[in-house]
């Protein structure tokens, strides 16, 4: 018995040995510098890493070809394509990373009404979020949370129910901070406040997300001394497609969806719906909840109008 245990042993060591490997180092184009924290994943799988303080990562794979995803927030994603030809290991070498307005893929039309700063173009700081990010990240977090690692942003969970959590930006509250969502403030009238747990369900329909820091490019009288969060959620912009999810977490959290694109027509309309639950136990005692989230928007965007039309029904009753 012994022994089968120890061939055993010597086999299960033997697989391990003979996993695929792959190895890079992830920069900066313009300044040449590492990216630390980028993400590495490989197409198609849950099967990612992300990159060290020196910018380089090592990634454990079982398939002998495929493609590998480089992304970084702010910058354009790089595809690498792998191939084990007899090798264990592959050297993807130095991986260059060129700054980019992710935000550019999906807001093409009506900018100025939507206050959209363009990267290297407006002078203002500004981090730009995609919405592949925001389902990769989002898990069972409150929408804020999608933004910790944006810089000059501090999100924190409060008190109370799912949706009542806190974001500051540069230092300043929410009341400092102007929330904009397809140009539209939605700040409180009176406190100047957001309350997330009406906009639950930005997470899963968010085209993008992009956070100005300091007085931005709003041409609106909001109060954006701290920064304004600009979110989008344009149905015109999307591709024709949809998703059934189901999402487990810890704490008894399940969130269930359905969502459905149709895209831009050749008359200039469009359409997107989404109807979302959730439940869960919640991490602090007592914070027991159960949500729905329905969202409708309708668009028209014709090619020979310089004008464009996106009505947008939404609620996050919980």
């Amino acid at each position: 018995m012994k022994n089968y245990l120890f061939l055993l042993f010597v086999m299960c060591a033997f697989l391990a040995n003979a996993q695929n490997v792959i190895t890079g180092k992830v920069i900066d184009s313009e300044l040449s510098e590492p990216l630390p924290g980028a993400s590495v994943y490989v197409k198609g799988s849950s099967n990612g890493t992300i990159t060290g303080a020196d910018g380089k990562f090592e990634l454990n794979v079982n398939d002998d070809e495929g493609i590998v995803f480089i992304s970084y927030v702010g910058f354009k994603t790089v595809e690498k394509q792998f191939t084990f030809d007899g090798q264990q290991e592959i050297d993807l070498g130095t991986i260059n990373l060129q700054m980019g307005n992710e935000l550019e893929e999906v807001v093409l039309v009506g900018q100025d009404v939507l206050d959209v700063a363009l990267q290297r173009e407006t002078p203002i700081a500004i981090s730009t979020v995609r919405s592949d990010y925001i389902r990769q990240k989002i898990g069972n977090q409150e929408f804020p949370e999608v933004l910790e690692q944006t810089p000059s942003v501090y999100v924190t969970k409060q008190g109370g129910g799912f949706g009542d959590s806190r974001i500051n930006v540069r230092g300043f509250n929410q009341v400092n901070t102007s929330v904009v969502i397809n140009g539209q403030p939605v700040n409180d009238m009176e406190n100047g406040r957001v309350y997330w747990s009406n906009w639950l369900g930005l997470a899963d329909v968010a085209a993008g997300i992009q956070v100005q820091r300091g007085l931005g490019a709003t041409n609106l009288a909001v109060p954006s001394v701290g920064g304004t969060i600009n979110i989008v959620t344009k149905s015109t912009e999307k591709q024709e497609g949809g998703r059934i999810q189901t999402l487990v977490g810890n704490d008894n959290y399940l969130k269930t969806l359905a969502a459905y694109n149709t895209g831009l027509n050749d008359k200039g309309w469009a359409a997107s719906v989404l109807l979302s639950r959730w439940e869960g136990d919640g991490y602090v005692d007592g914070t027991k909840g159960e949500g729905y989230t329905y969202f409708a928007s309708f668009g028209y965007a014709p090619d020979d109008s310089d004008h464009a039309f996106n009505f947008t029904f939404t609620g996050a009753g919980q």
